[in-house]
């Protein structure tokens, strides 16, 4: 009987040791588990793409005021008061027809005291010559001289006059009117009825619309080497409602190329190119805003495509971060891997790579916190 009883006492502590043990590795796990688990919250959180396979496209678009390709600015010579305006800004004119008259009275006054007094040496001119006929026939040599130097000095003098008021009058026939030169439109009208214009300033500008406009646009080299001299586009013309014409690029041409950055950090240098797009259309009137969208494709085809987020820059070159998935026996752990690339080509958004990484692997495009190799990470 005690020997059962002591029997029974044996096994109740058996029980008890393995209840306790199982407690405590019970315990021990959910404290590794939950440590695991905090400390997983507190790691930088990343989001993560995988790269794709295909071309590049490069979305490139610019926009501007379309000009005049031919234009000319009619000024005031004289700065006479102007006395009738006959157009208005926007109007289309012919060549010859007048588009400002000034008031003139002053100068056909001028033409009209000269003439008088070319009038008045005529008669001086009789007199003198009537002289010299007195004097050719009383003989008196000195007389004859005299009289034959004052005629000789008032013809002189009457020629001079003559040129003075064809002078006057081709002045008065030149400036009394403003005249189109062209065809065209009239894009700047700057004078006043009643009002002088001042000497050399712009009256009037007129466009020649037949001769079509330009659009200047400040794009990357790295787009402008995507477009060639001649090559058709598409543009936007907002006049008001928006609308699309036919434009050709003309020019291409380098600009001045410009730092980014200030004091020591100016070191990125971007260099631009100025492209002129012609536009032939007969609605035009210049000065309307337009605007420019191509898309043009790399000529690379089937290379890996990254987020421009991913790409990161330090001393030995450009580099991504790579996510390294690792198995545990309380889950996977996620570290980084830093791997340097070679960069094809770029747009706005993707980054063409040639080498470093691959189709398969996870490539981190955001991060809440800055990252180093070997971090360990979590996903968003």
């Amino acid at each position: 009987m005690e020997l059962q009883l002591e029997e029974t006492v044996e096994s109740r502590k058996k029980r008890k040791i393995k209840m306790i043990a199982g407690i405590f590795f019970g315990l021990l796990i959910t404290l590794t588990l939950f440590s695991n688990t905090l400390q997983s919250i507190t790691l930088p959180k990343v989001r993560i793409e995988k790269p794709v396979q295909g071309s590049l496209n490069h979305n490139i678009q610019g926009s501007g005021v379309l000009k005049p390709l031919d234009e000319a600015e009619l000024k005031s010579d004289i700065g006479w008061k102007v006395k009738t305006i006959h157009v208005k800004n926007g109007d289309i004119v012919v060549k010859g027809q007048v588009l400002l008259t000034y008031e003139s009275k002053a100068a056909e006054r001028q033409i009209l005291d000269e003439k008088t007094a070319h009038e008045q040496q005529k008669l001086q001119l009789e007199g003198l010559f009537a002289g010299y006929v007195e004097a050719s026939k009383g003989g008196d040599y000195a007389l004859i001289s005299r009289s034959k130097r004052d005629v000789e000095s008032l013809k002189l003098e009457m020629s001079v006059r003559e040129r003075k008021i064809q002078a006057l009058q081709e002045d008065l026939q030149i400036n009394r009117q403003i005249i189109a030169p062209f065809d065209g439109i009239i894009t700047k009208l700057n004078a006043t009825e009643g009002l002088s214009s001042d000497v050399g300033s712009t009256v009037v500008r007129l466009s020649n619309h037949n001769k079509g406009f330009s659009l200047s646009l400040l794009l990357t080299s790295e787009q402008a080497a995507l477009l060639h001299v001649g090559e058709k586009i598409e543009v936007e013309v907002k006049d008001p409602a928006v609308r699309v014409v036919e434009g050709e690029i003309a020019e291409i041409q380098d600009t001045e190329s410009t730092q980014t950055g200030s004091g020591a950090n100016q070191n990125n240098v971007v260099v631009s190119k100025s492209v002129r797009i012609t536009v032939q259309d007969e609605a035009l009137r210049g000065a309307e805003r337009a605007e420019v969208r191509v898309k043009k494709s790399s000529s690379k085809e089937d290379v890996i495509l990254v987020s421009n987020a991913a790409i990161h820059r330090d001393r030995g070159g450009e580099f991504v971060y790579v996510i390294e998935e690792r198995k545990g026996p309380l889950g996977n752990v996620f570290r980084v891997r830093k791997t340097y690339i070679q960069i094809v080509d770029a747009s706005e958004n993707e980054t063409a790579v040639q080498q470093g990484i691959f189709l398969l692997d996870e490539v981190i495009i955001e991060s809440s916190e800055p990252l180093q190799e070997g971090n360990r990470v979590r996903l968003q």
